[in-house]
């Protein structure tokens, strides 16, 4: 698959990485976002934070994809975070599907980047 031009991966400190989604996802960019999130983000970072601040639109498949992400997450032992100071319209997709409830979500870029120091 060619690279999405409204998918960037940006890479703050060593074994963290942070998806930056613009513009509007749904079930076409789905199966591209799972395979970056799922099976390659997690099997080689720590931290994945997903940050839909700059989303436009997001559909359940995508919402899908970040639940299925947590729970991926939580079998490796890692941490997935979403990053999420969006539109109402993004923000309200993701509380009426109760992603809120199961996966962590911060405002800011420095509360996603914090690592728990148990």
């Amino acid at each position: 698959m060619a690279p999405r031009d409204d998918v960037l991966v940006e890479r703050p400190v060593d074994g963290t990485a942070v998806v930056v989604f613009s513009g509007e996802h749904d079930l076409a960019s789905a199966p591209e976002v799972r395979e970056l999130l799922d099976f390659r983000l997690l099997q080689q970072d720590d931290l994945v934070v997903a940050d839909f601040s700059s989303a436009q639109f997001v559909d359940s498949s995508i919402l899908g994809v970040v639940l299925d992400t947590q729970a991926r997450a939580a079998e490796l032992g890692k941490v997935f975070r979403l990053q999420i100071q969006t539109t109402d319209i993004v923000r309200r997709a993701f509380e009426i599907l109760g992603v809120f409830n199961v996966v962590e979500h911060v405002a800011t870029r420095d509360e996603a980047l914090m690592r728990d120091e148990t």
